[in-house]
């Protein structure tokens, strides 16, 4: 996510910009991953 906001334009104040639903997806599979490594649980 940090990535794609950093190519655009938006003067890194609130609001941000709205993301791409590929960019949301790819986020949370990180977090899930993240999750699942450190718990050892699945969601």
């Amino acid at each position: 996510m940090r990535d794609y906001l950093e190519t655009l334009d938006w003067g890194k104040v609130a609001p941000g910009p709205k993301l791409p639903d590929e960019v949301i997806a790819r986020t949370s599979a990180k977090y899930i991953e993240a999750y699942e490594h450190l718990t050892g649980n699945t969601l």
